[in-house]
């Protein structure tokens, strides 16, 4: 079974469960940023040395106070299943699953250099009129763009940025010549 096959099938049965628990979506966003911000975390997780009863109490002493406890017992079927290395697919396929739910379009936009807040709320507001969605920013800034901007949708990227924009006036000349 593929990665992305087993991180759909526990983001469903995570999804399916949590319905009706609201908090449960706060909790998968609240254990996403934990594990992007500690590599080390999913190293651990990932660890075939790592015994999982080791794993399992590390869990339960991070998130037990801070997470509803179906959060915490699916976290815990995770390790006794042996597929907590899949923790951090599973948590981004739910979070996708819960947005197309709600009506959400998820949006990674790449770009040379920090966007105002201002300039966010327009691109934000214009990718919503044009998608016909509500859409929700993810704003990463790329030093190395040179410029231009980058959209990642769903599978489909636009790629206006500058070093493309160059690439393709080479292409061109390349052809020309």
């Amino acid at each position: 079974m593929t990665s992305s096959t087993v991180a759909q099938r526990y983001a469903q049965a995570l999804y399916l469960e949590a319905a009706q628990t609201a908090s449960v979506i706060d909790d998968v966003e609240l254990i996403r940023e934990t594990l992007d911000s500690s590599a080390e975390l999913e190293q651990f997780l990932k660890s075939p040395i790592v015994p999982r009863p080791k794993k399992s109490a590390v869990l339960e002493s991070l998130f037990a106070e801070h997470i509803h406890s179906i959060t915490l017992q699916f976290l815990q079927m995770l390790v006794q299943r042996e597929r907590e290395s899949f923790l951090g697919s599973i948590l981004a396929r739910f979070l996708v699953l819960s947005d197309e739910a709600q009506g959400i379009t998820s949006v990674r936009v790449l770009v040379h250099s920090e966007l105002s807040m201002n300039g966010q709320m327009r691109l934000q507001n214009a990718l919503s009129t044009r998608l016909n969605r509500n859409v929700r920013l993810e704003v990463i800034v790329d030093p190395g763009l040179m410029g231009g901007i980058v959209l990642k949708i769903g599978d489909t990227v636009y790629d206006g940025s500058v070093r493309h924009q160059l690439s393709l006036l080479q292409a061109r000349l390349h052809a020309q010549a």
